[in-house]
């Protein structure tokens, strides 16, 4: 492609968005590091006025409220909500805050395009008015700025773009590589915009790739069979008659869009009661559950067998979600009274889960987030959480793997159990 403009020559397709901002930033003479998230959007619009685009020219980004013919409909609105302290058995982790039983979930709106396009720009999606000359820039990825700057032509892809003819919603956010808790809590509850739609056999969702069976279980459960679903892969378009796209794909209110009340019940009513009803009449398997992660890459419990055996004593069962059908982990986390588990995406389950219930979540200092505290208390479930001061280093601190000191989880956290 010839470039335009007087700038360095666009970005080969291989560059990953953020390396690309932080590239960009550089060639502008920005500072660089603001190249995740909102930020980037910022770091972008800077940059575009400081260099001018090197490809897409005729393509303009602006704001939904700029744009004649499209339409915000408010799906649910914002609320506040204290939820219950959660207790800190050794010390509050650092990713707590004093105002972390402050749950702010906001508002959530759809934003309707007649003959609209979705293009996945590697792995964000990008929302694209009918005319194929407007990028609608507060809805879709915050890397929507990289179109001026990446070697490819966004009309002659939008002119290949394969058709829906009917409606078709978006779930797919800026946040990439995808994990389980991710797609469980933060992309199916988009589905919820969606309302008696859902139903209709003309209604279809679109995606990035999906390569894990939970992924595909949880759309079918959720009323979207694989012929309803839509998969871009990079740099792919596809238009729809009617096309929807949430509020929420750039500045995403993780977890549950911080335990939106309308979220856990579409959640539970939706997924959690497809997932039951699949399973058949046989009774849930009710008690205390210990979820370990001894199959992942790491925040594993080293002294795992030692945990296990202090906990079966305590009328615990294990399990590994890690290769179990989404149905009966969804299963097991919903006849849980009691849950304790080291920190990782399979608490996501815990949406599942009985108010009356609690959850126990175990930490290594180096790495964590309140998600799975915020989605337990805004069910009215107890939490509390246990650092484990001992470790052994991972690949980064993420993956740093957990060493139980038994006498001194027992003396504090017995009550609990």
């Amino acid at each position: 492609m010839t470039h335009q403009g007087g700038m360095a020559a666009p970005f080969p397709r291989s560059t990953d968005p953020v390396a690309a901002t932080d590239a960009l930033a550089a060639r502008a003479g920005l500072p660089q590091g603001h190249s995740r998230m909102a930020a980037a959007a910022a770091t972008l619009a800077a940059a575009g006025a400081a260099l001018g685009p090197a490809s897409n020219a005729g393509i303009a980004l602006r704001p939904s409220h700029d744009i004649a013919g499209v339409a915000v409909r408010r799906v649910y609105g914002r609320q506040v909500r204290t939820l219950s302290a959660p207790v800190h058995l050794s010390g509050m982790p650092d990713c707590f805050t004093p105002h972390s039983a402050v749950a702010h979930s906001p508002d959530f709106d759809v934003l309707a395009i007649p003959g609209g396009y979705l293009m996945n720009l590697p792995n964000r999606p990008v929302i694209v008015t009918g005319h194929g000359d407007t990028v609608v820039s507060d809805y879709g990825t915050v890397y929507a700025g990289l179109l001026h700057y990446y070697d490819f032509d966004l009309r002659q892809t939008l002119a290949e773009a394969q058709t829906v003819n009917g409606t078709l919603i978006s779930i797919a956010d800026d946040v990439w590589p995808l994990n389980f808790c991710h797609w469980m809590v933060d992309w199916l509850p988009r589905l919820a915009a969606l309302g008696e739609l859902a139903s209709r056999p003309s209604t279809f969702v679109a995606v990035p790739p999906l390569d894990a069976a939970y992924q595909w279980d949880t759309l079918r459960l959720c009323g979207f069979p694989p012929e309803r679903v839509v998969q871009l892969r990079p740099w792919q378009a596809v238009r729809a008659r009617h096309l929807l796209a949430p509020s929420d794909l750039q500045a995403i209110p993780h977890p549950g869009h911080k335990a939106a009340p309308w979220l856990l019940t579409w959640l539970r009513a939706t997924l959690g009661y497809g997932a039951l009803v699949e399973r058949g009449a046989g009774p849930l398997p009710r008690g205390k559950l210990y979820v370990s992660r001894g199959s992942a890459p790491g925040r594993r419990v080293v002294n795992e067998d030692a945990l296990r055996a202090v906990l079966e004593k305590h009328g615990y069962r294990s399990i590994d979600p890690n290769g179990m059908p989404i149905v009966e982990q969804i299963a097991a986390f919903a006849g849980a009274t009691h849950i304790v588990a080291p920190h990782g995406a399979a608490l996501a389950s815990v949406a599942f889960g009985q108010p009356s219930g609690s959850l126990l979540e175990l930490f290594p200092p180096s790495y964590g987030t309140a998600a799975y505290y915020v989605l337990s208390a805004g069910l009215g479930a107890s939490y509390a959480s246990y650092i484990a001061h001992d470790i052994v280093p991972g690949a980064r601190s993420q993956l740093d793997d957990l060493i139980v000191d038994i006498p001194d989880f027992l003396a504090r956290c017995e009550a609990r159990l």
